[in-house]
């Protein structure tokens, strides 16, 4: 009886050993690439390319009062460049003269800057094009469309995006002729502090 019982366990001794020495692989159907791999965007639906979020700018309280708000969708076209529409809305107002309130559709291509990756994380160029329409002191006014183009660091879906707006003038004259909508920046007296540096703040959220 003893010598049985040794034996089963030696058995099971043995059995565990040997068993225990091999390594344990899941398999993982659904695996097709390397995990360090980026993704193809090109293999995914039409729907799980599109891209929206949404952006502020300028806005300061006092005088001046600026709100900038501008909604935009995007379409990852490829892993580098996005393409994409945004709806620029801003309201100024000024201390005893009435409130200029204009709005204007913005198209726009951002392209992944690989070459600055070791420098600054998810860099990219950014090139525009927007127009503005809107009203001051009862008089409507349709602005000439502004080409833009500049540089953009992400941080996940988060994005700063500094730009210069080639089509920028400033007449020095009177804050109707002088003001450009385009502009993002602080404002001050529109005569003296504008610029053509646009700086937004925004980004794809969903």
């Amino acid at each position: 009886m003893k010598k049985l019982l040794f034996f089963l366990f030696l058995s099971i001794v043995s059995y565990t050993s040997i068993y225990a020495q091999d390594p344990i692989v899941i398999k993982q159907d659904s695996s097709v690439r390397d995990l360090d791999e980026e993704q193809d965007v090109r293999d995914l639906p039409f729907r799980q390319r599109i891209r929206i979020g949404g952006g502020i700018g300028g806005l300061q309280f006092g005088n001046p009062t600026l709100v900038g708000v501008s909604p935009m969708v995007g379409y990852q076209v490829t892993n580098d460049f996005t393409a994409g529409l945004a709806v620029n809305y801003q309201y100024l107002k000024y201390s005893g003269i009435d409130a200029i309130n204009s709005y204007g559709p913005r198209l726009f291509g951002q392209y992944r800057l690989h070459i600055l990756e070791n420098i600054l994380s998810k860099a990219f160029a950014q090139a525009e094009v927007q127009k503005y329409y809107g009203s001051f002191s009862g008089q409507s006014f349709n602005n000439d469309a502004q080409f833009l183009a500049g540089l953009g660091i992400g941080f996940g879906g988060f994005q700063i995006t500094v730009l210069y707006n080639f089509s920028y003038v400033n007449t020095n004259s009177n804050i109707y002729t002088s003001y450009n909508p385009g502009l993002l920046s602080l404002f001050g007296n529109s005569n003296s502090n504008s610029s053509p540096i646009v700086i937004r703040v925004g980004g794809f959220f969903f």
